[in-house]
C-alpha cells in the first residue's frame, strides 16, 4: 500500500433513535405471504403454459403483472386454460387476504403512532404533518385516496425514524465512540439523554435585523468593521477608528471629525460593500445567539427601546428553555407561543420551506445526547485500519480520476482564460455548471462495470500506488454482529465515504470531550498548511469549524476582522493551466481547497480546486446492468448488491398488484432494500414484506426514469446495537481515516 491509514481516536456512533423492531413488526401476516406465494407459483405455471401454446409473452405477462385475470387472452389449449383457472382462483383467495391485511396494517400503524415517542418525533419534524395528518389518522377512516396518501406519508415517517441513522433531536441522538487501550469493544448504555433546544441561525439573523430596524435604537447601535483595509482613504479612516471595537454613529462621527450626516452616507456605502456591519447580529458559528445579542443590548444606554428588545429576546429564550424541559403534552402549545412571539418581533413567518421535514427549517431545533457510547480497543482499531486500507486506496485512485474529469470540464468551459480572481472564477463557472440543488453522486466521476468488477478494482489499486501524497476520508462504517461483544471480528462494510475530516462543529454538540472530538483534524491541518477551507458559515444548524485557514465564501463577522486564518476570496486567484485550475494565494503559492459540504465535493469547479479527493467508486452505476453482485475489496464489503428496476413495473394500478411485485423482488433481494429513484438524493428503506410499503414504492416510482435497489446490510439479524430492553437499532460508525504517504520523498 502506498499509504499507511490511521483511524481517528474519536468518532460518531450514528444511529436511529427509535427501534428497528417497530418497523419490522409492520410486516404482513403469514397467511397473506402464503397466499402471495401460491399466486406466484401459479403465475409461473401460467406463463409456461402460454409459451407452450404459442401465445405472445407480453399478452399474458401484462395482465399477470396488473393482477387482472379478465384481461388474459383466450386460448383453446387445455393446459393453458387450466393454468389460467388455477391462477385466477389463487388470485381471488389472495385478494381477500390482502383486503383483510390492509385493514389490519392500518390499525397496526395507528397503534404504533399512539406511542408518545413517535408522536413527538413527527411533531418536531413537521408540526403541520402532526396536526393535519397524524392526529386525524388516529381515528379509523375509510381508506380513500386522501387517507391512503396520509397513511403512506405517516408510514414514511416511521421508516425514517426507525431505520435512518441521522443526528437530530431524540430520534437521531448524538452518540460517540473512542479508541482506548486493549483489544475489547465495549458498548455502554448509561449516558443521560440530555436534550438541548437552540434558536435556528436564520431566526437569530431575523431578530438582529428587526433590532437594527428600530429607529429608536439606531443612534446607539454599533457599526463594526468586517474588513481590515479599504480602497479609499476616508474608508480606511473608518476602519481604523473601528479597530478596537464597535462604535455608534455619533461617536464614530466625532472620532472622524465629520458631520453625522456625511458619516452616515459613507457608512451606508461601506455596509453595502461588506466593509462594516451595523447592529448586534451574532457571528456565523454562534450556538447561543440570544445570549450574544442580549449582552450587546445591555451595553447600550438605558432606554425604553433597549428594554423593549431585551424583553422580547428574553421571552424567546424563556420559551426555548421551557420547550427544552417540557413534556410532549405541553410542547404543541409552547411551539405555537414561540412562533407567535418570533413573528410579532420580526414580522417574518416562523416556518420556512412550508415547514418541511427537518426541524432546523423552523425557528428552533433540538439536539439530544444518546444513551449509547462505544469504546474500541486499539488493537481492534488497528485491525480495522489494515482491513480498510485496500478500499481506501481504490477510492484514492477513483478520486483522482474524478478530479481529472472535473478539471477537464472546467478547462473546456473556460478555454480562453489564464488566471481569474476566485470570485470571478466562481461566477464564470456558475454559468457553465449547474450549481443548484443537491446530488447523491458526482456526475463527472467515472463509473465502472459491475460485471468483471474485480479487474477494475485491481486496476484502480495499481493506479493508487503511483499517486503520491497524504489523503483524508470520513467513512460511514457498518458492522454486522449478533451483539456488541462480537464487533472485534465482525464483517465490515463501507456504507458511504465522504471527502471530509471530522472537524469540530455541530456534530460535536453533545460530545462529553469536545476538545478531543476535533483533535485529529487539527493535527492533520497543522501538518498541511497548504489546505484552506471554503467557509460557508452556518447553514441552518449545520456548520463545520475547520481548524486551519478559511476562505470566507460569506460575509465575514466582526470577530473575524484581522484574523490571519480568515482569507478573503478576492485575495486569491485561480490559474488555469493545461492540467486544469489551480488555486493560488496572494503570493502565488499553490493552495488546495478543503470542501466542507458534500455538494461542493461533487461540484466540478470546486472539486478541481480540492485537496486530492478520496471518493466512493460506483460499480454498475450507469443503470444498464440489471444486477450487480456484492463488491468486496480487501475483505471489506465496498458496495452492497444492487439491482436496477424498471419503474413501469411498480406503477401498477392496485396495491394488491404492487405487493405481488414486491414479493417477486424479495425472492431475489431479500426482505429489506434501500430504494432510490433517479431523481432522489436519499433512499427509502423498503420492507418488501409490508402491505404499507406497497403505496410507498408506487410513490418512489412515480415519474422516475430508473429505480435502484440495494440490499440492506447488515440485515435485521446483524443489528448489534441493543438497548437494555433488547430493542435493536440501525447504526453506523462515522470515523475519520488519514493516509500518510510512506514512500513520498524516499
Amino acid at each position: 500500500m502506498r499509504r499507511s491509514w490511521s483511524l481517528g481516536p474519536v468518532f460518531v456512533l450514528r444511529h436511529a433513535g427509535l427501534p428497528f423492531d417497530w418497523l419490522e413488526d409492520l410486516g404482513a401476516p403469514a397467511g397473506l405471504l402464503a397466499a402471495a406465494r401460491e399466486v406466484l407459483g401459479r403465475e409461473r405455471e401460467l406463463l409456461a403454459a402460454a409459451a407452450g401454446c404459442g401465445l405472445p409473452h407480453p399478452a399474458v405477462a401484462e395482465p399477470v403483472l396488473q393482477a387482472r385475470p379478465g384481461a388474459l387472452p383466450g386460448c383453446r389449449d387445455p393446459r393453458y386454460r387450466e393454468a389460467a383457472r388455477a391462477w385466477t382462483e389463487a388470485l381471488e383467495r389472495y385478494a381477500a387476504a390482502f383486503a383483510e391485511a390492509e385493514g389490519a396494517a392500518s390499525e397496526a400503524l395507528r397503534r404504533l403512532l399512539e406511542r408518545t415517542e413517535l408522536r413527538e418525533a413527527v411533531f418536531l419534524s413537521n408540526p403541520d404533518a402532526y396536526h393535519n395528518m397524524l392526529v386525524p389518522f388516529s381515528r379509523p377512516r375509510p381508506l380513500n385516496a386522501r387517507w391512503r396518501r396520509v397513511r403512506r406519508q405517516l408510514y414514511t415517517y416511521v421508516q425514517r425514524l426507525c431505520a435512518k441513522n441521522e443526528t437530530v433531536s431524540f430520534f437521531g441522538p448524538m452518540a460517540y465512540g473512542t479508541v482506548v487501550p486493549g483489544r475489547q469493544v465495549t458498548l455502554r448504555a448509561g449516558r443521560p439523554r440530555a436534550r438541548r433546544v437552540f434558536l435556528s441561525s436564520w431566526a437569530a439573523a431575523e431578530l438582529a435585523r428587526a433590532v437594527a430596524a428600530d429607529r429608536a435604537l439606531r443612534a446607539h447601535l454599533p457599526f463594526r468593521r468586517l474588513a481590515t483595509a479599504a480602497a479609499a482613504p476616508e474608508r480606511d479612516r473608518v476602519l481604523a477608528a473601528l479597530a478596537r471595537g464597535g462604535l455608534p454613529l455619533p461617536a464614530l462621527a466625532a472620532a472622524l471629525g465629520r458631520p453625522p450626516r456625511e458619516t452616515a452616507a459613507l457608512l451606508r456605502e461601506m455596509v453595502t460593500a461588506g466593509e462594516v456591519v451595523f447592529g448586534i447580529g451574532p457571528g456565523p458559528l454562534d450556538l447561543c445567539p440570544l445570549a450574544t445579542m442580549q449582552r450587546a443590548l445591555a451595553a447600550l444606554p438605558a432606554s425604553g427601546a433597549r428594554d423593549h428588545w431585551l424583553g422580547r429576546l428574553r421571552a424567546v429564550e424563556e420559551l426555548l428553555t421551557a420547550l427544552q424541559e417540557a413534556e410532549f403534552a405541553k410542547k404543541p402549545a409552547l411551539v405555537e407561543e414561540l412562533e407567535d412571539c418570533f413573528t410579532r418581533a420580526t414580522g417574518v413567518p416562523a416556518r420556512r420551506a412550508a415547514g418541511g421535514v427537518y426541524a432546523d427549517r423552523a425557528v428552533f431545533y433540538e439536539e439530544c445526547a444518546s444513551p449509547f457510547s462505544l469504546e474500541v480497543g486499539e488493537e481492534v482499531a488497528r485491525s480495522w485500519e489494515e482491513r480498510l486500507a485496500a478500499a481506501l486506496e481504490l477510492s484514492t485512485a477513483h478520486g483522482a480520476a474524478a478530479q481529472e474529469a472535473a478539471s477537464r470540464l472546467v478547462r473546456e468551459a473556460l478555454p480562453g482564460e489564464d488566471s481569474l480572481p476566485l470570485p470571478a472564477y466562481a461566477e464564470a463557472t456558475r454559468a457553465a455548471f449547474d450549481a443548484e440543488g443537491s446530488r447523491f453522486a458526482a456526475g463527472h466521476a467515472p463509473g465502472y462495470p459491475g460485471e468483471g468488477w474485480r479487474a477494475e478494482a485491481e486496476r484502480l489499486g495499481r493506479r493508487a500506488a503511483a499517486l503520491p501524497g497524504d489523503r483524508y476520508a470520513l467513512l460511514d462504517l457498518c458492522l454486522s454482529a449478533a451483539s456488541a461483544a462480537e464487533l472485534a471480528t465482525a464483517p465490515l462494510a463501507l456504507s458511504r465515504l465522504h471527502h471530509h475530516l471530522l472537524t469540530d462543529g455541530w456534530l460535536a454538540t453533545m460530545c462529553p470531550d469536545r476538545a478531543a472530538f476535533g483533535a485529529a483534524a487539527r493535527e492533520w491541518s497543522a501538518a498541511h498548511p497548504e489546505v484552506a477551507a471554503f467557509d460557508t458559515g452556518r447553514r441552518n444548524k449545520g456548520y463545520y469549524r475547520f481548524p486551519g485557514r478559511r476562505i470566507l465564501l460569506r460575509r465575514p463577522s466582526a470577530e473575524e476582522a484581522g484574523d490571519p486564518l480568515a482569507l478573503r476570496p478576492e485575495e486569491l486567484s485561480v490559474r488555469l493551466g493545461a492540467q486544469g485550475p489551480e488555486l493560488r494565494d496572494a503570493a502565488g503559492r499553490r493552495l488546495y481547497a478543503y470542501l466542507p459540504l458534500s455538494d461542493y465535493v461533487k461540484y466540478p469547479p470546486y472539486a478541481a480546486l480540492s485537496h486530492p479527493q478520496v471518493l466512493h467508486a460506483a460499480f454498475g452505476a450507469q443503470g444498464r446492468e440489471p444486477a450487480v453482485p456484492a463488491v468486496r475489496v480487501g475483505g471489506v464489503l465496498y458496495q452492497r448488491p444492487r439491482w436496477t428496476w424498471d419503474p413501469a413495473e411498480w406503477r401498477l394500478r392496485s396495491p394488491a398488484a404492487r405487493f405481488l411485485q414486491m414479493r417477486r423482488a424479495a425472492a431475489v433481494t431479500g426482505r429489506f432494500v434501500y430504494c432510490r429513484s433517479s431523481g432522489e438524493r436519499k433512499p427509502y428503506l423498503v420492507d418488501l414484506e409490508s402491505v404499507l410499503a406497497a403505496d410507498l414504492v408506487a410513490h418512489v416510482a412515480a415519474g422516475a426514469e430508473r429505480l435502484t435497489a440495494e440490499a440492506m446490510w447488515p440485515g435485521p439479524e446483524g443489528l448489534w446495537l441493543r438497548d437494555p430492553a433488547g430493542y435493536r437499532y440501525t447504526c453506523e460508525l462515522r470515523v475519520q481515516l488519514t493516509g500518510h504517504d510512506t514512500k513520498e520523498g524516499s
